[in-house]
């Protein structure tokens, strides 16, 4: 069953007496475990027909007490049992084996994040279960689904998100829903009583951490373009970036840049690079960048950018000078560097 037949068919009330969603998007998941329990139980009725167990903590014996247990002020209880793959075999064999012939006043559902449902443990409760499986969305092929969720998410608060502004979240973010849902909170907060969110909103939220300010930076700093790296710290600190939270940003910026750089020279490729990293679909869009300022620093650059960074964050701290001083000295240290 695919997620969207899933929402569908509890919207009908139709229940299933076992459910097992698995898969990578843990938000999706996660929802859809609270849509089932909405559906299935009254939130004032909760405390006496709702378990919520984990596999780590919990075992076979206390599943299957719960899942026989008569409801109470309800015609059905739920059951929930996340991380099910924590369970030791037996009691999985044990829980999927109810699961073949499940109580009819009970809903259990079992989440797990990606497993392998070829297995003969996990194929048995495939088929026992009205199993649901929530794949990544990526945003090169999902896009459309990506953009049609940011703006129900929208609607849902009132709002409407403007095309540009689901782009840049989508740009920035990618594919996680999770990501994003926490991002379209602060959006919502952040616009207040005002009825749209434009893209200005998007970077004005989102900061140097997730818009271009960082490269602009970083490609300024390989340029010695001394200029160009005050006026991206001014826009930075201008649209309200913590000096402190711009150095990290820094630093992980840089230190991505180094790891490039080292497994470039080991003639890597960029295929390699990607996995070995891991850093998640905004930066392998953005890899070609990553790679050409990786080229445009030097070794000297790198590791006297890094001190520069250190100093920097020890002088925020400690010293009486103001904050955008303190970070200027720190830029124009890391543009003067190998020149005479």
């Amino acid at each position: 069953m695919k997620p969207d037949e899933l929402q569908a068919q509890i919207k009908k009330r139709r229940i299933a007496p076992v459910y097992f969603l698995s898969g990578e998007d843990e938000y999706s998941r996660e929802e859809a475990v609270s849509c089932i329990v909405d559906a299935v139980v009254d939130p004032s009725d909760q405390a006496f027909s709702l378990d919520l167990l984990n596999g780590e903590s919990t075992d076979a014996s206390t599943v299957l007490t719960l899942s026989a247990t008569v409801p109470m002020l309800t015609e059905k209880r739920v059951v929930v049992v996340r991380s099910f793959q924590r369970l030791p075999q037996k009691d999985r064999e044990s829980v999927i084996s109810y699961a073949e012939n499940p109580s009819k006043t009970t809903c259990l559902i079992l989440t797990t994040p990606k497993v392998d449902l070829k297995t003969k443990l996990y194929a048995r409760l495939n088929a026992a279960a009205e199993s649901v499986v929530f794949y990544p969305l990526n945003p090169d092929r999902d896009s459309g689904r990506i953009l049609a969720w940011l703006r129900r998410r929208a609607e849902g608060k009132n709002k409407r998100l403007s095309g540009d502004a689901a782009d840049s979240l989508m740009e920035h973010i990618g594919g996680d829903l999770g990501d994003l849902a926490r991002e379209m909170e602060k959006l919502t907060v952040y616009v207040g009583t005002r009825e749209s969110i434009d893209a200005s909103d998007v970077e004005a939220v989102m900061g140097a951490s997730r818009t271009g300010t960082v490269f602009d930076l970083a490609e300024a700093i390989g340029r010695k373009d001394l200029a160009g790296a005050y006026l991206s710290l001014d826009r930075a600190l201008s649209a309200g970036e913590p000096p402190q939270a711009l150095i990290a940003i820094l630093v992980r910026h840089m230190t991505i840049l180094w790891k490039i750089r080292l497994m470039k020279r080991d003639k890597r490729s960029d295929d390699d690079v990607k996995k070995a990293l891991r850093l998640g679909w905004g930066f392998n869009r953005n890899f070609g960048k990553y790679v050409s300022q990786s080229r445009l620093l030097s070794r000297k650059d790198l590791t006297g950018g890094f001190e520069a960074l250190l100093q920097a964050d020890l002088s925020l701290k400690t010293s009486t000078h103001t904050p955008q001083l303190i970070m200027q000295r720190m830029l124009y240290e890391m543009c003067t560097l190998n020149q005479s």
